[in-house]
């Protein structure tokens, strides 16, 4: 369940992602991929991806709850908030680049959004390194298995 402390500090947490800020320690809890379809195009991809979030949390076994936040379609762009079981914010983005997409998962953050001014105490404590255990990896796996689309992805 995503406390409403979760839900106000989210969007700050997510511009600012402050886990993302030392180079090399954000790859132990980030994953890139690059996604395409043959049997349908990229922008349908995003629209299968939209559709598929509340069925991916209905399937997740981690207890993570995923909300779509962010609907560009003018610049092919889509954000999903993943609030993990202690309400820790990883954020997936989908970004249309030609007839693929690029595919991230990242954790945002050291602190569970949970805890009051958190979005400002991962700044504080952004130089922290921490391994995300490939959840980020394993999240773009589940959502690419639930998608009604067939996707071949290539690790970046």
């Amino acid at each position: 369940m995503v406390c409403i402390t979760s839900v106000l500090q989210a969007p700050i947490q997510s511009f600012l992602r402050p886990a993302m800020w030392v180079p090399g320690c954000n790859k132990l809890h980030s994953h890139k991929e690059i996604w395409r379809s043959d049997s349908v195009g990229a922008d349908a991809l995003l629209e299968d991806i939209i559709n598929t979030v509340p069925d991916l949390t209905e399937c997740d076994s981690t207890g993570s709850t995923y909300v779509v936040n962010k609907v560009d379609e003018e610049r092919g762009f889509v954000r999903i908030f993943a609030f993990t079981w202690a309400n820790w914010l990883d954020v997936m983005e989908f970004t249309l680049r030609g007839n693929k997409l690029q595919a991230r998962s990242f954790s945002s953050g050291f602190l569970p959004l949970s805890i009051p001014f958190a979005a400002i105490l991962n700044c504080v404590l952004f130089w922290i390194p921490f391994y995300d255990k490939k959840f980020n990896r394993t999240r773009l796996d589940a959502l690419r298995e639930a998608m009604s689309a067939d996707v071949i992805s290539q690790d970046v």
